[in-house]
């Protein structure tokens, strides 16, 4: 369980999470300058904007990333438009299914979750087309102030403890 984290923590849950749901698509960060068509099938990620969200007050830096997939297939795909939007809804789906990707409470659940045309290139040989997911999500950047120096395990209970620190007072329920 993660309690403190950075983007990269959040970039790669999010790479591993989708190689593990899509094995047979090609799973890495968005470079505009990459020939795609060769990547294709691919989801690549990229963190688009980290606007501050409302300070919590404990110390971590709050931001709404919002996050896009570019869900890229060749133009040798039959059905193309049609194909691109049965990939945006099952990446879609999942990102809204799956969404917490670090356990911790240092991130919460994605909103605002869309999907539209992305780029494309029509060749003749090695063009490609795309659809974009695109969602918001609060992420809690770095480490809290408000961290306890030991994590109680359970529900422990005591009678009158003279010492609440000391685990011998107490039973497990």
């Amino acid at each position: 369980m993660a309690t403190s984290i950075n983007l990269s923590d959040v970039h790669q849950a999010i790479t591993d999470a989708l190689k593990s749901r899509f094995p047979k698509v090609t799973i890495e960060s968005y470079d505009p300058d990459e020939k795609m068509s060769e990547l294709a099938p691919a989801c690549l990620l990229n963190i688009e904007e980290l606007p501050k969200a409302p300070d919590v007050g404990d110390g971590r830096y709050p931001v709404v990333a919002q996050f896009a997939i570019h869900c890229v297939l060749g133009q040798e795909v039959d059905n193309l438009q049609m194909e691109l939007q049965e990939f945006a809804i099952a990446v879609s789906q999942f990102v809204h299914e799956k969404g917490i990707w670090l356990m911790g409470s240092v991130v919460e659940k994605p909103f605002n979750i869309e999907a539209y045309p992305g780029n494309f290139r029509k060749e003749t040989q090695g063009g490609f087309d795309s659809w974009v997911v695109n969602w918001e999500q609060k992420l809690y950047l770095g480490a809290s102030t408000w961290q306890p120096e030991i994590v109680k395990n359970g529900i422990r209970i005591a009678t009158n403890p003279t010492n609440e620190n000391d685990q011998d007072e107490c039973r497990s329920l």
